[in-house]
Formats: C-alpha cells, sequence, structure tokens
C-alpha cells in the first residue's frame, strides 16, 4: 500500500501552471482542494490538471463537510485514484472509493478522534494536520512524534523550506504535505519555494531512511 503513497505533497495547487511548478520541482504529489476553501479548484480546473499531469504526479483530491454522492461525483468526474478526506468516511464511501481503486489518505488534527474501526481497514496513509488545515499555523511536532499508526504517515500543518528538515528529523515520517508555506499569495505558488521545500524534503526524508 506504501507505494501507492507519496512522500512529497504540495497541495492547494489552483492552476495548470502551479501544477507545472510542482512538477519541474520533482515532487510526488499535488493537492486539489474541492472542500470550500481560498484554494479551491473551480470549474474543470479539477479535470485538466488531471488530465495533463496525472501520469506524473499523484493528483490528490481534497475533500472536507462534503457528502458521499458529491465525493464520488467529483472522483468520477475528474479521474481521481486519491482522495484526502477530512472527516469520518461512511462504509458506503470507503466500499464504493475500494471498488474504483481509489486510495484513502485520511487528514487528522492533533487531539483528533483517532480512526474509526471501519477506517483503519480501509485507508492507505494518514495525514496529521494542524488544528486549522490550511492555516499555516504549525504543528506542536513532539505531539505528532508520539502518535503511532499502522499505516504511513504525512505531516503537516506550518511546514515550510526553512523548516522541513528539522521537522523530518523530529518526527520521521512517511512524508510531507506543504500548502501556505509554499505560496506567494493565497492559492498561488512561488516557483523558488516550491523547488527549495521539495530539495530540502528529499534530502532529508532520504537521510531519515537511510538510518
Amino acid at each position: 500500500m506504501s507505494d501507492l503513497i507519496p512522500r512529497i505533497k504540495i497541495c492547494g495547487v489552483t492552476s495548470l501552471r502551479d501544477a507545472q511548478i510542482v512538477l519541474d520541482a520533482s515532487a510526488d504529489a499535488l493537492g486539489l482542494v474541492y472542500a470550500t476553501s481560498v484554494r479551491q479548484v473551480v470549474g474543470e480546473v479539477g479535470g485538466d490538471i488531471v488530465e495533463r499531469f496525472g501520469s506524473e504526479l499523484w493528483c490528490v483530491g481534497v475533500f472536507r463537510h462534503q457528502d458521499d454522492d458529491e465525493i464520488l461525483r467529483i472522483v468520477d468526474r475528474d479521474a481521481l485514484t486519491v482522495v484526502q478526506l477530512h472527516d469520518e468516511a461512511s462504509t458506503t464511501l470507503l466500499n464504493a472509493l475500494n471498488a474504483r481503486g481509489v486510495t484513502v489518505i485520511r487528514a487528522l488534527s492533533i487531539g483528533a478522534t483517532p480512526l474509526s474501526p471501519r477506517e483503519s481497514g480501509a485507508v492507505g496513509a494518514v495525514l496529521i494536520d494542524g488544528a486549522t488545515p490550511g492555516s499555516g499555523l504549525a504543528n506542536d511536532w513532539s505531539l505528532v512524534a508520539a502518535q503511532r499508526f499502522d499505516v504511513p504517515v504525512i505531516v503537516a500543518g506550518g511546514l515550510t523550506p526553512d523548516n522541513v528538515s528539522d521537522v523530518i528529523d523530529v518526527t520521521s515520517p512517511w512524508g510531507v504535505d506543504v500548502a501556505t508555506g509554499v505560496e506567494s499569495s493565497h492559492g498561488v505558488k512561488d516557483p523558488r519555494k516550491v523547488a527549495s521545500f521539495v530539495a530540502r524534503a528529499r534530502a532529508a526524508l532520504t537521510q531519515k531512511g537511510a538510518q
């Protein structure tokens, strides 16, 4: 299952331009936010990004406070193969995603209720986010390091090119996820920040893997 989980994800991509920036930086994945957000993809942009970049990047659909039917409609429309769910998933949704071959990343905030029993055997990874996803506020990394799961863990919440190496050293995650920390403005990626983040994260993850 871990082979289907990206190590470095740039979230909140809202345009083909920014998707190209993510690819050029050699990240593993980009996040397409379908939930209400300043980084929400609109119209046909999500599908266009998946069509153009889906063979080279994991294109992860991010959902929050959306019902099962809406999630599945978007998954089918935009040909998503990975989703990130910020709410507890129903058995119906998990079964439907499994039937479509869609990998599920379950996002949890520090101090939140852990995975439900039905989710434990159905998700491919857990993403530990900040208390307010997308805020850019840093997590308490010592608390993140203390949590244990039976699936790969991706850490997020206030990551930047300047702190990602230290966070990886403290938390020893499978992967990392960033949005605000590599932007020039809400929903607009800064090429230099993205490239720096990916390079530093890749080096730190490789070093941890070698230990």
